[in-house]
């Protein structure tokens, strides 16, 4: 009898091993569909959609159930308008995707695509225009950190912030358009930035107590320490 019951027992404690390995494992593969994602939208993308169905499929379902979330970092990121993705599983072993969308600063007319402040360009079908600045003709890759830093030169001046309209090319030099300013503004290339729109700013300010107020088409600044007006 003594080994009947020990044979006994030994079936009941292989029979509950197994069930609360099964629950366990059932427990961990229910929290590995259990998700929050953790969105910060700047309103051009909608990358929390796009990131639910793709972490959804075979591929990145599998990397995430053997808990390989660089991997699947490294799949997300190739989504030109995410800038920042973090997976991991928070303390309640829930997958946890924190997601950070890249700003557009403005329009690539021709490519039809979003350009960012570090120099990214994001294709898009449908832009959104809203007041973002446009950047016309044909750009070629080497003008894109011209037209960021002029950017941004633009935008940490109080007095041209939100000013400007439009960016463009001729014959190698680059171009600008501000707001309330009726002429093109020529600033031949992206170098002693602050000399220039400190001319610029001067040039308003003077036209602004002029009485005579003449008008302009083209403004020149690629001269040293100069600035050409060109009347209409």
């Amino acid at each position: 009898m003594s080994s009947l019951i020990r044979m006994i027992v030994l079936v009941v404690l292989l029979i509950s091993t197994t069930l609360i390995s099964s629950l366990i494992d059932h427990s961990n593969y229910e929290n590995s569909f259990k998700k929050n994602i953790n969105y910060s939208d700047t309103g051009y993308f909608n990358n929390k959609k796009v990131v639910d169905s793709l972490i959804r499929g075979k591929e990145l379902s599998d990397l995430i159930n053997t808990n390989e979330f660089k991997k699947v970092e490294k799949e997300l990121e190739k989504i030109k308008s995410i800038r920042n993705i973090n997976v991991y599983r928070n303390t309640n072993l829930e997958l946890q995707i924190d997601i950070i969308d890249r700003e557009p600063i403005a329009l690539l007319i021709e490519l039809n695509s979003y350009l960012d402040s570090s120099g990214v360009i994001i294709k898009k079908d449908d832009l959104a225009y809203d007041s973002l600045p446009e950047i016309k003709g044909v750009i070629a890759e080497s003008d894109i950190n011209k037209i960021v830093k002029v950017m941004t030169e633009l935008k940490q001046d109080n007095f041209f912030q939100n000013k400007l309209e439009l960016i463009k090319f001729k014959e190698g030099d680059m171009y600008i358009n501000i707001k309330n300013f009726d002429f093109d503004i020529r600033l031949g290339n992206e170098f002693h930035l602050k000399n220039k729109l400190n001319m610029l700013k001067g040039f308003y300010m003077y036209q602004s107590n002029n009485l005579i107020n003449e008008k302009y088409k083209q403004i020149d600044l690629v001269y040293n320490n100069r600035l050409i007006a060109i009347k209409k």
